[in-house]
């Protein structure tokens, strides 16, 4: 008999697939019952895992692929309708396959009583709560079983083969360590002027951008990948806090790294747990305050120069400034003199304090003081950033600002003092000259007027970094570094502007620990480590 357990992982890899555009499918079908392309997708998904699944010798997963086949077919046959009830039962079928799933990844006997589930989906009236009642009886999690699925673990693209990421991560480390020597090789050449070495180079840089392009290239997975898990949760939290609201994800084809894009489903899912539980209103008090009964919840991610933003965003009740500033002077967090002069995006930035919240009572959802906290360190682990928008009464958004890759980046070197750093051209919006009798004084600002005249405030870096015998420069140039985000912009005065450069990201040694305002560190090509900033975390001090 043919062993084909060396297949395994692509059997799992494949179903998985299935397993999403069931959920896809039959979201499709509870807006729409009568939407025929849905339930024709539905129903491939459903026959190409039985398919599999018996191919494989999978009984179990094969026989209640089966089961959910024939519902479906009932449907397209039109001798039943598609009943709230109905929808709940066949969720649930769903979600004991990926727990079938889930169990034949970890090599276990099966966590379920196949046999029982069937009889009971097979000879439930769905037309009646007897079908309610069968749903109810299956406990399993989407979010439990996915993670323990080799979605985490491997990347498929249409048309190519599979490939284990730890090959994909020890391939980038070679191009990185060939970026170092290249910076060092470009330093000989600048110390002694070689002219076949600069043509060697030259060509050896082409080459090497072509090989760095095409590794990082093999790890971008479009962020659909991630996305498609949500709005199946989503749409269980709506119903379980009786709440209701259309779930929009937008741009699907932007594309990340995968591992960047994998550690980012557990922040996300806060932040969506956040916009359901804490967001969005219930129908009664939306309409009683002119809003529409239904509310809305977006996903979005974008491109913005070198880095990607995902938003998570509702049109619900937004945050309250004065609400989160009393519950951090109970807490200690800020003085009041200190909340006074705060900003609002330094206010709701509060909210991402271990165990801050303003939740009048504690839910299975949120409200415990627990998740954006994990959020913020998450993003920040990433090298990213994340910002906070509200009005109160309009919603919410969390904007979350990611690298395109852990390992790689372009980046603007600074020389302050003696002391070079580096600041990741992703956070970086331009450079200009400073005159220092352009410079004027608003309270306890130093502020010029940019080329569009609006006021850019202006910080030292040297100041913020605490730079040992820096002395402060007067009647010369200086450089303006512009950072942040659209309306809260700042430019960091650095004395010299060295150059923009491809470093490779080293994390700190972990006796340091983590160093606020601190990225990381690099090497540059003659051997001085210098160290990565992250500007978001250092603005928070301005």
């Amino acid at each position: 008999m043919m062993d084909l357990s060396e297949f395994k992982d692509i059997f799992l890899a494949e179903a998985q697939e299935h397993v999403e555009a069931l959920n896809a499918g039959l979201l499709a079908l509870e807006r729409n019952s009568n939407d025929e392309e849905a339930l024709a997708e539905t129903f491939r998904a459903a026959h190409s895992l039985k398919g599999a699944a018996a191919t494989m010798g999978y009984e179990d997963l094969a026989r209640l692929a089966h089961t959910l086949e024939d519902r479906l077919e009932a449907l397209r046959q039109g001798t039943v309708s598609l009943t709230p009830a109905l929808a709940d039962l066949l969720f649930r079928t769903v979600d004991i396959l990926n727990g079938l799933l889930a169990d034949i990844a970890a090599d276990r006997p099966t966590s379920f009583d196949v046999d029982e589930w069937i009889h009971s989906l097979r000879g439930a009236d769905v037309d009646s709560e007897d079908a309610s009642r069968v749903a109810g009886n299956a406990t399993v999690s989407t979010e439990e079983t996915q993670a323990s699925l080799p979605g985490s673990t491997e990347v498929s693209i249409p048309q190519t083969i599979r490939v284990n990421t730890q090959h994909l991560d020890a391939l980038l480390n070679v191009v990185a360590e060939l970026i170092v020597s290249r910076s060092h090789l470009w330093r000989v050449q600048e110390m002694h002027n070689l002219g076949d070495l600069k043509e060697a180079l030259e060509k050896h840089d082409r080459l090497l951008s072509e090989l760095r392009d095409a590794v990082l290239q093999t790890r971008m997975v479009p962020v659909v990948h991630i996305f498609n898990r949500f709005p199946r949760m989503v749409r269980d939290l709506l119903r379980e806090r009786g709440k209701e609201a259309d779930f929009l994800i937008e741009g699907h084809d932007i594309e990340l790294d995968r591992t960047i894009l994998e550690r980012m489903r557990d922040p996300l899912t806060h932040l969506l747990r956040n916009a359901v539980d804490h967001g969005i209103e219930p129908p009664e008090e939306r309409e009683r305050i002119g809003k529409p009964r239904r509310g809305r919840i977006w996903l979005r991610a974008l491109r913005e120069r070198e880095s990607v933003v995902i938003e998570v965003a509702d049109d619900g009740r937004g945050l309250s400034r004065e609400v989160i500033l009393q519950k951090a002077l109970r807490l200690g967090l800020v003085t009041p003199s200190e909340a006074e002069e705060m900003s609002d995006p330094q206010v709701f930035r509060l909210i991402c304090e271990p165990g801050f919240s303003t939740a009048e009572r504690v839910t299975d959802v949120s409200g415990r003081g627990i998740g954006m906290d994990v959020v913020l360190r998450e993003v920040e682990a990433l090298h990213g950033s994340l910002t906070i928008e509200s009005e109160p009464g309009k919603g919410t958004t969390f904007r979350v600002r990611l690298p395109l890759t852990l390992a790689i980046i372009q980046a603007l070197l600074v020389q302050v003092g003696k002391e070079t750093y580096a600041i990741p051209l992703s956070q970086v919006d331009r450079t200009m000259e400073v005159l220092q009798e352009t410079i004027t004084h608003i309270q306890k600002w130093q502020v010029i007027t940019d080329e569009h005249r609006h006021a850019l405030p202006l910080v030292s870096l040297a100041d913020l970094l605490e730079v040992p015998d820096h002395a402060r420069r007067t009647g010369r140039v200086q450089y303006a570094v512009v950072v942040g985000e659209e309306r809260h912009r700042v430019g960091l005065l650095v004395d010299r502007l060295v150059r923009q450069e491809e470093i490779v990201i080293r994390p700190l040694p972990a006796i340091l620990g983590s160093v606020p305002g601190i990225a990381g560190a690099s090497i540059l090509g003659e051997g001085q480590v210098i160290l990565i900033l992250d500007v978001a975390h250092l603005l928070l001090h301005v």
